[in-house]
């Protein structure tokens, strides 16, 4: 006996093996690596993270965002398509009052850096939100 495969038989079968694979991994939320990267956090200060936005507001996506420590060193990453960045925590022997963040893309300046207030734990994400004005 032959058994024919028709159109809803072969749905349901993609549908049902895409779950089943879909099962398989972890499952992790956020955007841009908002979860603890490589598990080892005990001798890391707070991360940094905020947005890149434009004088009206909206997402700059492709921003080069700095971190430098006063000190010396930098660390340097980019804005995602929603402006979003974060950067990882410096080593806890850095104050997180020395790191200067800064922003740059061709075609912008730097209009304003904005370093929201801490509220909570010393280990919390300290948020900077980064404005370029187009030039």
């Amino acid at each position: 006996m032959r058994t024919r495969l028709t159109f809803v038989h072969a749905w349901r079968l993609a549908l049902i093996v895409g779950l089943a694979l879909a099962g398989l991994g972890p499952v992790r939320a956020g955007g841009v690596n908002f979860g603890d990267d490589n598990g080892s956090t005990a001798d890391e200060g707070p991360s940094f993270f905020g947005f890149v936005r434009d004088a009206g507001g909206s997402a700059v996506a492709g921003a080069k965002v700095t971190a430098s420590v006063k000190t010396g060193g930098a660390l340097v990453t980019r804005s995602n398509v929603m402006g979003v960045y974060k950067i990882p925590g410096f080593g806890k022997d850095v104050d997180p009052n020395s790191i200067v963040i800064s922003c740059d893309k061709d075609g912008y300046k730097e209009a304003n850096v904005l370093r929201r207030p801490r509220t909570g734990d010393a280990k919390d994400p300290i948020e900077v939100e980064c404005y370029l004005q187009k030039e």
